[in-house]
């Protein structure tokens, strides 16, 4: 069997407050965007996991091979199975390519074993994982809250951006070590909270995703690397010759990934 995994965009992420165990509370907007990795999943003789493809010397650090352990743990099964990657979406880019990965190969497993877990018990054993799988779990743009794992899946997603030129230039940033350097402000305590359903309403009359606010993160990112700033500028640019906001040119996530959102497609 052949699955898609996606990558995802956070159209502004807020960080809200930072827990004992050093995860932060966040505030976002997840949406999955048409760049995607191939995964193949198929039966193997013998109860073993084996990967290979792109990652496969990663071995036990892999999230395909732990996202395939978990379930087969969780399920005490003893089916063995081949997980073969082939990696599109940028390493490293804060396109969340690990996390759709691990999530692809627990929907795929769970269906090549019939194991019969459902969307919610599935997305328990992807939190086990990362905050960010249970996400392609859903299968749907979202909200997100919590460490990431807080799900409100936005039913009509005609509000949102319908395209979005991605810049990814070659540095990769880790995203443990952004978080590590990010400052937590009293403006970002004291920031009102917008309610689920104030956010639905919000994009139900179509006001521009920016609205929420931006990505906290990027002022970390460019402190750490100050040639990023340059690649922001360059979408800035493009997106005044074109009549895109500014505003609309940002991060995602906690790296360097510089969005553009134009309403209608243009040539650029």
């Amino acid at each position: 069997m052949i699955f898609h995994s996606p990558a995802k965009l956070n159209l502004y992420l807020h960080i809200k407050q930072k827990y004992q165990d050093g995860f932060h509370e966040i505030d976002s907007i997840f949406v999955r965007i048409n760049l995607y990795d191939e995964i193949t999943i198929s039966d193997a003789p013998g109860p073993d996991i084996r990967r290979n493809g792109d990652l496969s010397y990663l071995k036990k650090d892999d999230l395909c091979y732990k996202a395939a352990l978990a379930l087969k743990q969780k399920s005490d099964c003893n089916f063995g199975c081949s997980v073969t990657l082939k990696k599109r979406i940028p390493i490293g880019a804060g396109l969340g390519g690990g996390s759709s990965n691990a999530a692809t190969v627990l929907k795929g497993l769970n269906k090549l074993w019939n194991l019969r877990y459902t969307k919610e018990e599935l997305k328990i054993i992807a939190k086990e994982i990362g905050a960010d799988v249970p996400f392609f779990i859903e299968e749907a743009n979202c909200f997100g809250t919590g460490i990431g794992e807080n799900l409100i899946v936005i039913r009509d997603s005609e509000f949102l951006p319908k395209y979005y030129v991605i810049l990814t230039p070659n540095i990769k940033v880790s995203t443990a070590l952004i978080f590590e350097n990010f400052q937590l402000t009293k403006e970002h305590l004291i920031r009102p909270k917008i309610s689920e359903k104030e956010k639905v309403e919000i994009l139900s009359l179509q006001k521009p995703f920016f609205t929420f606010g931006c990505n906290d993160l990027e002022s970390t990112v460019v402190s750490l690397f100050p040639e990023i700033s340059r690649y922001l500028q360059s979408m800035k640019n493009i997106a005044e010759k074109f009549g895109i906001p500014v505003e609309s040119c940002r991060m995602s996530g906690s790296v360097y990934h510089f969005l553009g959102f134009p309403t209608k497609k243009k040539r650029l």
